[in-house]
């Protein structure tokens, strides 16, 4: 009885919360589709910024990534250490757009923080594919898309809702209806689900901190050939 009431408030609960993120999502698609527009922006800068290196650069950074893939499977590795690192990083990103959302100035400043992410994704996926063919393929899903499926749309949805909190900010100050209460309601509300959404980006960390590693050490034999 006990288990069927668990499970039936569960469902609920996801119920809910599955329909309240679309339905903040159809609010809030304008935003979205921007913040999509500038990460694949970025994504497209960074492929084409690899055509531009000589062949020296592109042989010492393959020589680098090769030592690193030699290094990484010899060594043994910190998990708990790692996952601090990892987790302090996305901490940093987070607190950035937490930052830029709150300054009513911030908001270009969101869309290029999210169109430098693309840029990252963009160089080194192109780097890796343009320098391995199928091999850099192979480590980007392995390594890469693992946690990016999970940390990349948290960044996109921490950007629309900095956006759209400086956005309420613009609007009441436009119409002179701000108030102390309405502020500090909506500065809640802002905080609450960034601290949520970094929360969810665990998800990402985990998996490149204790998944990627042992997929990593698995494909490490075709970069020796």
């Amino acid at each position: 009885m006990v288990y069927h009431v668990i499970v039936e408030g569960g469902e609920e609960l996801f119920s809910n919360a599955k329909g309240a993120f679309i339905k903040h999502i159809k609010l809030n698609s304008s935003i979205y589709l921007l913040l999509m527009l500038a990460f694949i922006i970025g994504v497209t800068i960074g492929a084409f910024t690899v055509n531009g290196l000589t062949v020296m650069q592109r042989e010492e950074l393959k020589n680098y990534f090769k030592g690193f893939i030699e290094l990484f499977d010899k060594q043994d590795i910190n998990n708990a250490e790692l996952f601090k690192v990892s987790l302090l990083e996305n901490i940093k990103q987070i607190t950035v757009i937490w930052l830029l959302g709150v300054c009513i100035i911030g908001i270009p400043f969101i869309f290029v923080f999210v169109g430098i992410r693309g840029f990252l994704t963009g160089f080194g996926s192109g780097l890796l594919i343009q320098t391995f063919g199928a091999k850099g393929v192979v480590f980007i899903v392995s390594s890469l898309l693992l946690k990016e499926i999970i940390i990349l749309p948290c960044i996109i949805v921490l950007g629309v809702n900095g956006i759209k909190f400086s956005l309420s900010i613009i609007k009441n100050k436009s119409i002179k209806r701000i108030s102390k209460e309405s502020l500090k309601s909506n500065l809640i509300s802002y905080c609450l689900s960034t601290a949520f959404i970094a929360l969810v980006m665990i998800g990402g960390i985990f998996m490149e901190v204790y998944i990627s590693p042992v997929l990593i050490r698995v494909i490490s034999p075709i970069f020796s050939n």
